[in-house]
């Protein structure tokens, strides 16, 4: 290609740009040059590779080629996950769209029902192929897959006509994964802006003695005893208790075992306080608590910490321009809720009481008003054709979310009896196999690998909650570093959801120590770098952008700060260097750690002592730059 090209530096440069934009564009760029630009003679490059022969390739290899100068895109749903590495799926973008068998190793893996993707395809003599990187087209409300591209085409400017759709997302497949990915940000901002999830906090002051009150309290039914956290203990609080929210009981909460919480009171001797997840229940608590406590207590103040606005705050910036109206309509709710549960039956395991409250959950659901069905409830929208696309199109979703939740628990759940119940026959297909959990991110060795661009990747990760104003205690860093080792069973685990997130960590840190220790010294801070991450960053939320050359500037800084203070031999010197970190008890436990392992470890977890320093200041700059991303806006 680079060959033939006919003007070098314009293809560098088209190489360079796809490259910084993901995966999925890259990919999209090789296979647009390969397969669909075409010379002045109408022939595309692997046309005239075709035509001077295909020298030095085999014939198996000539096969494979042929294949894919069959290339297309191909808007997947997933039907079926067959044995022996095979899948059933369609064509959403076909008007009559037939079944295809796929070989697929890696998308067999966690492929689910009704899994949609962008994909490119070709075929091969028995079956079809997945090529390079897709897209997962996200869950936008009511809408579906089809209607999703289709209203992203047209928004850009693009034609409806099934081939010349085809042909434009070919022509333009950056555009629209930049606009699928503005769409989800902006989608998820507005479910942030409606959400209620506002941590709330009352104090009140005590009027009459503490026994007094508390016995007043301790009356009602809805209030029962909890034990108090650490932290609470600390603050001064004598005991906690939990306030039901007896408006809430249903059928499901009674058969399961479990009853929702309204908020908690926590009791000091002088001071009480009430807390509650949303602004709402927050008022509720304090109505109900003012009524039976009256003159006993007197409110001195309240506060309300709003998440949703945090997290909309912290949402990436996305180009409205990009995103098509309609996209927008109907943005998601979510409803908090949590609940106690009692006590389980010694005859029934936690196991049990999950998966009956799963069928009971299911059941109840049938016959539910669902806001998204215009608060009909599904066995109504199965007879009304009117909302017939509606209810299939939400009963893919639920079948498609039962299935990832089997392939996550090793369950085997499914729901098939809901559509036969729904008389939604053309949605049944057998469930997949059993298979075990996969990594979160490990498509090596195969021809297919998921987009890995953080903002399509997941849509439903969470950006990492800002860190508080004071750096963490040393007993939270320890609290929160024990969480993460016993999160993981293997450190291979750890390291795949760190990846999963979207992190860049491992590669920065290899970058900026490269030509100062060994590779095996690297391979020992891997997991204490891994550590570090989890003890600032949640497990689960999607990975801060790191700075790069805001690092290397800081790493060097420090490299000299350090050098100065080993020469100078003073203890006390290199002490307030370690302590001057933003978390200086983060640095307090990772120093720790490392000398631990140097002095007691085996020698495969014992680093070079010129490697100590050198890590330390690694450890150091990481901890800032994650300090500073995760305070900022």
């Amino acid at each position: 290609m680079r060959a033939t090209a006919p003007d070098l530096d314009a293809l560098y440069k088209g190489i360079n740009h796809a490259d910084r934009e993901g995966d999925a564009v890259l990919h999209a760029f090789f296979i647009r040059h390969f397969f669909f630009e075409k010379d002045t003679q109408g022939r595309t490059f692997a046309q005239r590779w075709e035509q001077d022969g295909l020298r030095d390739l085999k014939n198996d290899e000539r096969v494979l080629w042929r294949g894919k100068m069959q290339t297309q895109i191909a808007l997947l749903e997933i039907h079926r996950v067959l044995e022996n590495d095979h899948l059933e799926a369609i064509d959403l973008l076909s008007p009559h769209p037939a079944p295809m068998i796929f070989q697929d190793r890696s998308f067999v893996t966690f492929a689910c029902r009704f899994s949609t993707i962008l994909a490119w395809i070709y075929p091969l003599p028995h079956f079809w192929r997945l090529s390079g990187a897709a897209l997962k087209i996200p869950d936008l409300g009511q809408f579906p897959a089809r209607e999703i591209v289709q209203e992203t085409v047209k928004h850009l400017g693009g034609p409806l006509e099934e081939n010349e759709m085809r042909r434009w997302l070919v022509e333009h497949f950056e555009e629209f994964n930049q606009s699928l990915t503005a769409t989800a940000h902006l989608r998820r901002r507005q479910m942030f802006s409606a959400m209620d999830a506002k941590w709330g906090k009352a104090v009140y002051e005590l009027r009459a003695p503490f026994a007094q009150c508390r016995g007043r309290l301790d009356e009602l039914a809805a209030v029962n005893p909890e034990d108090l956290a650490a932290p609470e203990r600390d603050e001064g609080f004598a005991e906690a208790r939990i306030w039901l929210d007896e408006s809430q009981v249903t059928d499901k909460y009674e058969m399961s075992g479990a009853k929702p919480v309204l908020g908690r009171v926590l009791l000091g001797q002088s001071l009480w306080r009430l807390e509650a997840f949303g602004a709402k229940k927050l008022a509720r608590l304090r109505r109900q608590f003012e009524d039976r406590l009256g003159e006993s207590v007197r409110f001195q103040g309240e506060r309300l910490d709003d998440l949703a606005a945090r997290l909309a705050a912290k949402e990436p910036h996305a180009e409205e321009s990009l995103v098509p109206p309609r996209l927008l309509e109907n943005p998601g709710q979510i409803a908090f809720t949590s609940s106690v549960r009692q006590p389980l039956p010694g005859d029934r395991s936690p196991e049990e009481i999950e998966q009956q409250w799963i069928r009971e959950t299911d059941k109840a659901f049938l016959g539910d008003s669902v806001p998204a069905l215009n608060h009909r409830t599904p066995r109504e929208a199965a007879r009304d054709p009117a909302l017939r696309p509606k209810l299939v199109q939400l009963m893919k979703q639920r079948v498609r979310s039962r299935d990832e939740e089997n392939l996550r628990s090793g369950r085997s759940e499914d729901i098939n009896w809901m559509l036969r119940e729904l008389e939604l026959n053309e949605l049944i297909f057998d469930p997949p196999p059993w298979r075990p959990p996969p990594p979160e991110s490990d498509f090596e060795d195969e021809d297919f690998d998921w987009e890995d661009a953080r903002d399509v990747q997941d849509p439903d990760r969470m950006p990492a909650p800002p860190l508080p104003s004071q750096p963490l205690t040393f007993e939270e860093v320890c609290r929160r570093y024990q969480k993460a080792v016993e999160a993981f069973d293997t450190f291979k685990a750890a390291e795949n959801e760190l990846t999963a997130s979207g992190s860049t960590l491992l590669d920065d840190a290899d970058d900026l120590t490269l030509e100062l220790i060994s590779d095996d010294d690297f391979s020992v801070v891997i997991p204490l770098l891994v550590h570090t991450w989890f003890i600032l960053v949640p497990i689960g939320c999607l990975a801060p952008e790191l700075n790069y050359k805001a690092m290397e500037k800081a790493f060097e800084s420090n490299l000299r700060q350090i050098e100065i203070r080993l020469r100078t031999g003073n203890a006390k010197q290199f002490e307030s260097w370690l302590m001057s970190s933003p978390q200086p008890n983060v640095m307090l436990m990772l120093a720790s750690t490392l000398m631990q392992s140097a002095t007691s470890g085996s020698k495969e977890i014992r680093t070079s002592i010129d490697a100590q320093p050198i890590i330390l200041v690694l450890l150091k700059t990481i901890v800032e730059e994650l300090d500073a991303v995760l305070r900022s806006k």
